[in-house]
């Protein structure tokens, strides 16, 4: 095959792509996923209420929101090259102060920490109420193949823990931080642990594609002389 030819073969039935835009596509999963535990958090049993709760169980709550926001923002934007590394930064500051705002709020205590057993109902909250949001996730940013998947499944994972956290959280309200801390917190441990060894399967690079499939025809296609 000739270079003349070969032109012609890859400029056949092109089809214009679409850019891959992160913004929207993170706007969008946030507010579903915001909806989404809105919901959730209506409909578990055993609501309490939060009319007199006071700053110390608020600020919390605030610094998990933005954790989330952020580190969805981040996952998006880091699955597309070249991409400003400061947005990894801010959900990072966002976590630390989600984690100092916890640790500030009360003593370790480690018998009510094991006695806390109802906390079971917030796990299955976090990790399989947010399955269907890391399942979403994880279908709109494969369409953009990131370059480090590890990364950006952490920050998905990160968004995803922090929001289910909160609906927790506000489905049944802790009386202590700590217990808050442990059990939340290990539930979104576990769920980032769990999302970024597997991303390189997931979010990895497709073979399938029209490109790929082409490429390889090309390699089987024996070379013939000008």
């Amino acid at each position: 095959m000739n270079t003349d030819d070969l032109i012609d073969r890859l400029a056949t039935d092109l089809r214009p792509v679409k850019p891959w835009r992160p913004g929207p596509k993170a706007a969008g999963w946030l507010t579903g996923a915001v909806l989404y535990v809105a919901v959730l958090a209506l409909v578990m049993p055993g609501r309490g209420g939060t009319g007199g709760a006071g700053l110390s169980f608020w600020l919390p709550q605030l610094a998990a929101l933005a954790t989330g926001v952020l580190a969805g923002v981040a996952a998006f934007a880091s699955a597309v090259p070249a991409y400003p590394k400061h947005v990894l930064v801010w959900p990072a500051v966002a976590a630390l102060l989600w984690l100092t705002t916890l640790a500030a709020g009360a003593p370790w205590e480690t018998e009510a920490i094991v006695a806390a057993q109802h906390e079971w109902r917030c796990v299955s909250f976090i990790l399989a109420g947010g399955a269907p949001l890391v399942a979403a996730s994880a279908a709109m940013l494969r369409g953009a193949a990131p370059l480090a998947p590890r990364v950006t499944a952490a920050f998905a994972a990160l968004a995803v823990g922090a929001l289910t956290n909160l609906g927790a959280c506000l489905s049944l309200p802790h009386a202590s931080h700590a217990v808050t801390l442990a059990w939340h917190g290990g539930a979104v441990l576990v769920l980032v642990a769990a999302c970024a060894p597997a991303a390189r399967f997931v979010l990895g690079p497709t073979r399938s594609s029209p490109g790929a499939a082409r490429a390889s025809t090309d390699r089987s296609t024996p070379s013939r002389p000008r």
